[in-house]
């Protein structure tokens, strides 16, 4: 079986380091449409030295933090860096990510910045073709480039309507669209409490979803079915 990757208590979930994006969770490391999953130990080295970029970390110290449990030497905390440098194209002569200080230890030098978790709500627009997990706060639905729910058609406004999503409940309204936001049939005229199965168009003709509340036991796949589109 392989090994899954637990992160280090107190580590960072997921980072921006230089142009790579980290995934500590799932032990993945993506650039572009590179991605290459790492092993746990190299992880809960990146995640340390992470914690602290720009300082240095003594060999010791890291050591210690990388195997909390297991008595090893600085030539297994040394392989692990080689392999660490090696997947994130480093060169150790002239380093961008990992630079060694020696004879005391390491230190990230790129820049490194924490992202932000999206939270995903049990809220979801379902269509006959699209499936759309809400998350809290606001969802833009429009053809603005930005929209949380984007929708190519000259019918639909860029910034059409918005639904705010809170932990138990959520809203919709028009923005001042110029072929209004339906809600069951009913054009908006301000903002709008959403029940599970309320029918949503835009546009009267461009695109139709419903309101899907998911509970526990239910997948997206199968709340769509119970509301498909109708229009």
């Amino acid at each position: 079986m392989a090994e899954q990757y637990r992160p280090v208590k107190g580590a960072l979930k997921r980072l921006q380091l230089g142009a790579w994006i980290v995934d500590a969770e799932s032990g993945v490391l993506t650039q572009g449409e590179t991605s290459v999953r790492v092993r746990p130990k190299v992880m809960d080295l990146l995640a340390a030295l992470a914690e602290r970029p720009g300082e240095l970390w003594s060999k010791a110290p890291l050591i210690a933090r990388v195997w909390p449990d297991v008595v090893v030497s600085d030539v297994s905390l040394s392989v692990l860096v080689v392999e660490l440098r090696k997947i994130l194209g480093d060169d150790p002569k002239s380093p961008r990510f990992i630079e060694t200080i020696p004879r005391r230890g390491y230190r990230l030098i790129a820049p490194v910045s924490r992202i932000e978790a999206v939270r995903i709500t049990h809220f979801a627009l379902a269509s006959a073709k699209d499936r759309v997990l809400l998350r809290e706060g606001e969802n833009l639905i429009g053809r603005d480039a930005e929209a949380g729910v984007r929708i190519d058609s000259i019918l639909v406004s860029r910034r059409h309507s918005l639904i705010v999503v809170t932990l138990d409940s959520a809203t919709i309204e028009d923005l001042d669209s110029k072929n209004g936001t339906y809600l069951n049939g009913k054009r908006l005229e301000e903002a709008e409490l959403l029940s599970h199965g309320d029918r949503i168009t835009l546009g009267r003709l461009a695109m139709s979803y419903r309101f899907v509340i998911i509970d526990d036991e239910a997948t997206l796949t199968e709340a769509s079915k119970v509301f498909p589109s109708e229009g």
